[in-house]
């Protein structure tokens, strides 16, 4: 049986309403959005980070080779378009258990037990 990735909700530390709100620079910025991911027809779900940015925030923030693991660019905030591209990555996500579904999910994003906190 194959299992597929779902995500069940988005919130973000840096911006207390992802759907209404907005960066201050809605074409420069970076925030966190951590992604609650699980199982289609469950509950239960384990939080992926990822950075989502702008390439202008990139240019005027990044100086020295950065690895891309984590980060979601995007031309300028809106928030239907940042949710459907992580829905959708959840929902093309699949495998035999969620161990594996996470870990792949994890190339993408920073799942909360790969952290180097």
């Amino acid at each position: 049986m194959t299992l597929q990735g779902d995500l069940k909700r988005l919130h973000s530390p840096d911006l207390a309403d992802l759907a209404s709100g907005c960066p201050q620079d809605p074409a420069n910025f970076r925030i966190c959005v951590r992604a609650a991911v699980g199982v289609v027809g469950q509950e239960a779900a384990d939080q992926f980070d990822f950075q989502v940015c702008t390439p202008a925030w990139l240019v005027d923030h990044v100086s020295e080779p950065l690895s891309a693991r984590g980060y979601l660019i995007v031309p300028r905030y809106d928030y239907a378009p940042l949710h459907a591209a992580i829905a959708r990555l959840c929902a093309g996500t699949t495998g035999p258990d969620w161990q594996t579904i996470a870990a792949r999910l994890n190339l993408a994003a920073q799942w909360e037990y790969d952290r180097d906190e």
